[in-house]
C-alpha cells in the first residue's frame, strides 16, 4: 500500500523537522471502526488583516517584515487543514467519506457519522521565503470539535497545538502541512477521540430477515372527527438535509416509519414531533422498491399509531396525517374515501382521493376510528384527487416488523 504524500515527505524530512509534541497517534486499521467524519465548519478567530509573525527574503534572509494573516490566506489555510485531516484519517485507518470534498460544501449534508471543525485560534510564524521554499519556525493552534450527527451535538472538543522547525528550505505547504499535522497529531493519539468512533450503533436488527417485535398502540378514544389528537400526537415531520416529508411511530420503542424517497441517502435524520421537540433519529431499514424506511430514535413516544386488523374496504371514509410542504403546516389532517385497490408495476397500492401534498409522504392514512390502513406515497400528477398509499400490512413485512 503506497504511504500518503504528507507523511512519507514528512519521513524524509525527518532530521530538519521538530515537533513540540510527543504525541503518537492511535491507529485504527483492523479494529472494526466503521464510522466517518467530514471536514465541514471552518472558523478563524483571527482579524484580517493582521500580524502572524516575520517574513524575510532572499537567499540571506533580509529585511524582515511584518507577516500578515488576510482572507486570501485563510482560505488558502483552511484547505491545507482539510487535506492533512482527510490524509491523516485515511493513513491511521479510518474509513474515508467520500461526498462532499470542499470544506465549504452544503452544511445540510447528514451523510456522514460526525462532522468536524476547526477553529484557528493562534498562529505565529517566524519565516524566510526564497522563491516557493521557506525555512524558520511556526506554531499553530486550534480547537477541533466532532460533532455527531445521530446525537446532533458535539461529542468531542479540545485544543491542540503544533510546531514546525525547518533549518533547510522546504516548500511552504509541506511546512505548513507538517506543522497542521503535529497539531492533529494531539487530536488522533486522543483515547476519547478514537472512543467516539467506536461508540457501538444501537442494539437493532440488520435485515428484515431479523424481526423486530412492536407492540400494536391503543385504538383511539375519540373518532378523527370528534378529535384527532389520538392520532396526531403520534405523527411526525422528518427533516433530511434540505428534504422534509412526514412519518409516525410504530409500537413504543422509538421507531418511526416513513418513505424511502423522504430520507433518501442519509444516515440520520431529525424527527420533529407535535410542538416543535426533535430528537435524532438513525435510518437503520429501507426498501427502495416498495419505498419504505425505518428510523429509529432514542426516545418512548407519547403515542404509538393503532394498526388496524381488518382490511380496508372501497368506499369508507379515510384521513390523511402530515406535514403539507414542510413544519410550517404539520398536523394537517384532510378527509376523503378510499376509491380503489390498484396494482401498478405489480405493486399493491390504495387509491383515495384524500388531498395529500408535498410533505405527506410517509404519513398514515387512518380509518374514521384513527386505524392506521396505509401510509402515503405518490400524488398522481396533473390529476386531481388521485393519491396513491401503501397498505400498512406490505410496509410492515417489508421492514422486517412483527406487530403484536
Amino acid at each position: 500500500m503506497k504511504a500518503p504524500a504528507l507523511l512519507f515527505a514528512t519521513a524524509m524530512l525527518a532530521m530538519s523537522v521538530q515537533s513540540a509534541f510527543a504525541d503518537t497517534p492511535i491507529n485504527v486499521a483492523n479494529q472494526g471502526i466503521k464510522k466517518t467524519a467530514q471536514f465541514k465548519n471552518w472558523k478563524n478567530y483571527l482579524d484580517t488583516p493582521t500580524k502572524v509573525g516575520t517574513l524575510s527574503r532572499g537567499l540571506f534572509c533580509s529585511g524582515a517584515i511584518d507577516m500578515a494573516y488576510t482572507t486570501a490566506y485563510n482560505t488558502y489555510f483552511v484547505s491545507r487543514v482539510n487535506k492533512v485531516f482527510k490524509e491523516k484519517s485515511e493513513a491511521l485507518g479510518y474509513p474515508k467519506y467520500d461526498a462532499g470534498d470542499s470544506a465549504f460544501g452544503d452544511a445540510a449534508s447528514t451523510g456522514a457519522d460526525f462532522r468536524i471543525g476547526f477553529s484557528l485560534m493562534a498562529l505565529n510564524d517566524t519565516v524566510c521565503v526564497n522563491g516557493k521554499d521557506v525555512s524558520g519556525t511556526g506554531k499553530v493552534k486550534l480547537k477541533v470539535e466532532l460533532f455527531s450527527s445521530k446525537l446532533q451535538k458535539v461529542v468531542y472538543s479540545r485544543t491542540v497545538e503544533g510546531t514546525m522547525t525547518a533549518e533547510d528550505k522546504i516548500k511552504e505547504e509541506l511546512f505548513n502541512d507538517t506543522m497542521i499535522g503535529n497539531a492533529m497529531d494531539a487530536m488522533f493519539a486522543d483515547p476519547k477521540y478514537v472512543d467516539a468512533f467506536r461508540d457501538a450503533p444501537p442494539a437493532v436488527a440488520e435485515s428484515p430477515a431479523d424481526l423486530i417485535v412492536v407492540k400494536n398502540g391503543y385504538k383511539p378514544k375519540d373518532s378523527v372527527t370528534q378529535d384527532a389528537k389520538g392520532v396526531l400526537s403520534a405523527v411526525v415531520t422528518i427533516e433530511a438535509g434540505n428534504a422534509t416529508g412526514s412519518g409516525f411511530y410504530i409500537g413504543r420503542d422509538g421507531y418511526v416509519i416513513t418513505n424511502q424517497h423522504v430520507v433518501g441517502e442519509a444516515k440520520y435524520v431529525k424527527v420533529k414531533m407535535v410542538g416543535g421537540y426533535a430528537v435524532a433519529g438513525e435510518v437503520i431499514r429501507r426498501d427502495p422498491a416498495r419505498d419504505v424506511a425505518l428510523i429509529k430514535t432514542d426516545i418512548q413516544p407519547p403515542t404509538a399509531m393503532f394498526v388496524r386488523a381488518a382490511p380496508a374496504k372501497v368506499g369508507e371514509e379515510v384521513y390523511a396525517v402530515g406535514s403539507p410542504f414542510g413544519e410550517q403546516l404539520s398536523s394537517t389532517v384532510t378527509r376523503g374515501i378510499l376509491s380503489g385497490e390498484r396494482t401498478l408495476n405489480e405493486q399493491k397500492f390504495m387509491q383515495s382521493d384524500v388531498a395529500i401534498n408535498p410533505g405527506n409522504s410517509g404519513g398514515p392514512l387512518v380509518d374514521a376510528d384513527g386505524g392506521l390502513i396505509a401510509i402515503a406515497d405518490l400524488k398522481r400528477a396533473n390529476a386531481s384527487g388521485i393519491g396513491l398509499f401503501i397498505p400498512i400490512a406490505e410496509v410492515l413485512e417489508k421492514l422486517g416488523l412483527n406487530l403484536q
